[in-house]
């Protein structure tokens, strides 16, 4: 059986298209997941919000930019919904495999775009499309899957290649800073170094 692509279930769905959106998410998780600074108070949830805030607001300026014709939006709320071309899409954190209730709902939005789009062929079933941003340990971006889900399976599920040259985090929430000699670790048995630590003390 030969590999699906996006673009085989409908047309607007092409590998560009999909990688620039993919950026942006990737852009702004990383730019949450730098900011996070668990000094301050910020936790898992907060790196949630962080992180989704800040992709949702770069496709929002990307969508008002107008620098790419075939990006709009159906709601701009916390709800995000656009179009690619005429698909709706939407965003969830999570496996592709593994879509919550909250991610397979729809509103009305969505359910109206659904209704006006025109399949390559009349086989082609209606999904409801997602970018699924799989995220490491430490919250950055592990891969970006776009997915087509019939219900809960997913019948499309194909890796979105983005940018992965952005610079790494270099210690969560805190700038890079210099270097620091240490001294060489004192090794050997536990009561046999503190005596010896002892002795050079007196």
């Amino acid at each position: 059986m030969s590999k699906i692509y996006p673009w085989d279930y409908h047309s607007d769905l092409t590998e560009e298209r999909l990688s620039i959106i993919a950026q942006l998410i990737v852009d702004g998780r990383q730019t949450a997941v730098e900011r996070h600074d668990e000094d301050a108070g910020d936790n898992g949830w907060t790196l949630g919000c962080s992180a989704f805030q800040f992709a949702r607001a770069r496709i929002l300026w990307a969508a008002d930019s107008g620098k790419h014709p075939w990006l709009s939006l159906i709601d701009r709320t916390l709800q995000l919904t656009f179009n690619i071309g005429s698909v709706p899409v939407r965003i969830y954190k999570g496996e592709a495999e593994e879509p919550t209730t909250r991610t397979l709902r729809q509103s009305l939005g969505e359910l109206r775009q659904l209704s006006l789009l025109s399949y390559v062929d009349s086989y082609t079933p209606d999904l409801k499309y997602r970018f699924a941003v799989e995220t490491d340990i430490d919250g950055s971006v592990a891969a970006v899957k776009f997915v087509g889900l019939d219900g809960e399976t997913a019948l499309l599920n194909w890796e979105v290649p983005y940018d992965h040259s952005l610079p790494a985090v270099a210690g969560i929430g805190r700038p890079a800073t210099e270097t620091v000699e240490l001294p060489a670790p004192t090794v050997g048995v536990r009561g046999a170094v503190a005596e010896d630590q002892d002795e050079n003390a007196g």
